[in-house]
C-alpha cells in the first residue's frame, strides 16, 4: 500500500503539477489567488466575529452583517480552497514535512466543528439573536463565545499559513530512502530540457522561503 509520503511525491510528478510547479506565470497567479481570497474572506470574518463580540456595528443588526456576507465569505473561501488545492499538490512532498502546514490542517478541521457547534444556535439564527438584543441590550453568551472561537481561529490559521513559506523540508531524509530520481543533464540533449531540468532541480533542493501561504 502507498504511504502518504509516496503518495504526495506521486502527485506532485504527475505531468499536470510538475507543469504548474515549474509555470513562470500561472504559480503566481494561482498563489495571488490564494492570497487575494485570504484577504476578502479573513476581512469578512472579522467583521462578523467583531459584530458578534459586540465591538463593531453595534448600529447594525446581527443579521445585516452575518446573513449578507455569507454568499460572499463562501465564494472566498472556494478561491482559497481551489488555489490551495492547487499550490498543496504542486509541492506535496515539501508540505508533507510541514510543521506549520499540519498545524494548518487541524486548525482548519477546528474551524469545521466550530461551524456546526454553532450553526443552529448562533449563525443559522441570526433573527433570535437580534430579538434578543433588542431586549436585553446585548448578545447572548453562546454569540459572544462563537465570535471569539471563530477569532482564535482563523487568527491561528493565519499564522501557521504565513509560517509555511519559513520551513524548508528536510530532502536528505527522503533522498537517503531512494525517493529522489532526477534525471542527469547529459541524458536531456535540448538546450530548453537543459534548462527545465535545472528548474527542477532548484525547485527540488532549495527551500520556498518566497511562498507565504497555502
Amino acid at each position: 500500500m502507498m504511504s502518504i509520503l509516496e503518495a504526495a511525491l506521486w502527485v506532485q510528478s504527475t505531468p499536470f503539477f510538475t507543469e504548474l510547479r515549474l509555470s513562470s506565470y500561472v504559480y503566481p497567479a494561482v498563489l495571488s489567488g490564494h492570497v487575494t481570497g485570504i484577504a476578502l474572506g479573513g476581512g469578512m470574518i472579522l467583521a462578523s466575529d467583531l459584530r458578534l463580540l459586540g465591538i463593531a456595528f453595534r448600529q447594525r443588526p446581527v443579521g445585516d452583517i452575518i446573513d449578507r456576507l455569507r454568499i460572499p465569505k463562501r465564494i472566498a473561501f472556494v478561491l482559497v480552497a481551489s488555489c490551495g488545492l492547487l499550490m498543496l499538490g504542486s509541492k506535496a512532498e515539501e508540505y508533507y514535512f510541514n510543521v506549520f502546514f499540519r498545524t494548518k490542517l487541524l486548525l482548519l478541521a477546528l474551524v469545521a466543528v466550530h461551524a456546526l457547534a454553532f450553526r443552529r444556535g448562533v449563525y443559522g439564527n441570526c433573527a433570535e439573536l437580534d430579538r434578543t438584543l433588542f431586549g436585553t441590550g446585548r448578545l447572548p453568551a453562546k454569540a459572544r463565545l462563537a465570535g471569539s472561537f471563530s477569532l482564535l481561529l482563523w487568527l491561528g490559521l493565519v499564522i501557521a499559513g504565513r509560517g509555511i513559506g519559513y520551513i524548508d523540508a528536510p530532502l536528505d531524509i527522503h533522498a537517503q530512502r531512494g525517493f529522489t530520481a532526477l534525471p542527469q543533464p547529459q541524458d536531456l540533449p535540448e538546450p530548453n530540457e537543459k534548462m527545465r531540468y535545472n528548474q527542477k532541480l532548484a525547485v527540488h533542493t532549495l527551500g520556498k522561503r518566497d511562498q507565504p501561504t497555502c
